[in-house]
């Protein structure tokens, strides 16, 4: 348990250095750009990734999904840097990261199932799911009875979303052995992102 209470520490001084780091770069950004915006050219980045990929032009596909994955490293710190942080974002942030994931593996196995097992497919596409119905039907029943819990991925949501970043870059690369060695990883931190949630957490300040 020590050894993991370690392991979690740096994981979260890496994440904590992050946010700082980009706060700092985001501050000259015009106040008119809004964090939710940035969430929605997430999603509508799925698009072009999933008929670039059926249409096998793979490197263009990719800089979409790269973009992407810009937006989302920068749209959270954003909205905290100006305080514009609500359910519905959070909301929307965790169904964009779901969308790009599942949009880009399922356009990529249709063209080319050799890429990854089944297996570990549904593994990432359920836990996925399971998080995004955690997240929307959860919360609803969760302020019902009234009990608060703060919306939003922690900290092994947020490794496995990092994970997974790369794990299908290379995927777009065609290295699967390389892509499994960093999937497989995002599929236990996805099941330890779960039980975080679940997890008991003191009442969010009204």
């Amino acid at each position: 348990m020590r050894i993991l209470a370690k392991i979690e520490k740096c994981l979260e001084r890496i994440i904590n250095a992050k946010e700082n780091f980009l706060r700092n770069i985001l501050k000259p950004l015009p106040l008119w750009l809004n964090p939710n915006q940035l969430t929605l050219i997430r999603i509508l980045c799925v698009l072009p990734v999933i008929f670039l990929i059926l249409n096998e032009k793979r490197a263009i596909a990719l800089v979409f999904f790269i973009f992407g994955v810009f937006m989302d490293l920068i749209d959270g710190p954003l909205a905290r840097t100006r305080k514009k942080e609500t359910d519905i974002g959070k909301i929307l942030d965790s169904l964009a990261d779901k969308l790009l994931v599942a949009g880009a593996l399922m356009a990529l196995l249709y063209k080319s199932p050799f890429l990854l097992s089944p297996l570990l497919f549904w593994s990432i596409l359920v836990f996925e799911s399971f998080l995004v119905i955690l997240l929307i039907i959860g919360k609803a029943m969760l302020t019902q009875s009234g009990i608060k819990k703060r919306l939003g991925a922690n900290l092994w949501g947020k490794w496995k979303t990092f994970l997974h970043s790369i794990g299908i870059s290379l995927l777009f690369l065609e290295q699967p052995f390389w892509a499994k060695i960093i999937l497989w990883p995002s599929v236990i931190l996805a099941i330890a992102s779960i039980i975080g949630y679940l997890a008991f957490k003191a009442p969010e300040q009204s």
